[in-house]
């Protein structure tokens, strides 16, 4: 499912498999992945990314314990945030993945550039 808000198109995916093989087609600008998903957790789920794509992982999770926040890291994890239930905390979560995507953005013209 996809839902645009302005220049911002949103895809939902409840399938990890899926999202892996919507991102190989469609070099998005930022991946925001739970960690507790059907079929595998989102540290997985990023090292199966990393595989074909560098885009940013997000990981955004309930999930708050050290080990699991530096194997994220490991595992190519670009950025972590602990769902919080306040709404100042979406505008946080909104100013990473603009940052996130910001930075992506310049990478790439860098790349492009370099060439």
């Amino acid at each position: 499912m996809s839902i645009y808000e302005n220049d911002i198109e949103i895809v939902l995916s409840t399938s990890p498999k899926d999202a892996i093989q919507w991102v190989k087609e469609n070099s998005p600008d930022c991946v925001v992945s739970d960690y507790k998903m059907p079929e595998m957790d989102g540290i997985e789920f990023t090292r199966r990314l990393r595989k074909t794509s560098q885009v940013p992982v997000i990981l955004y999770t309930n999930q708050s314990k050290e080990e699991l926040v530096a194997e994220a890291f490991e595992a190519g994890v670009n950025d972590y945030i602990k769902k919080e239930n306040d709404a100042l905390h979406y505008s946080l979560l909104l100013r990473r993945i603009k940052n996130a995507v910001d930075k992506h953005r310049l990478e790439m013209i860098a790349n492009q550039m370099a060439d």
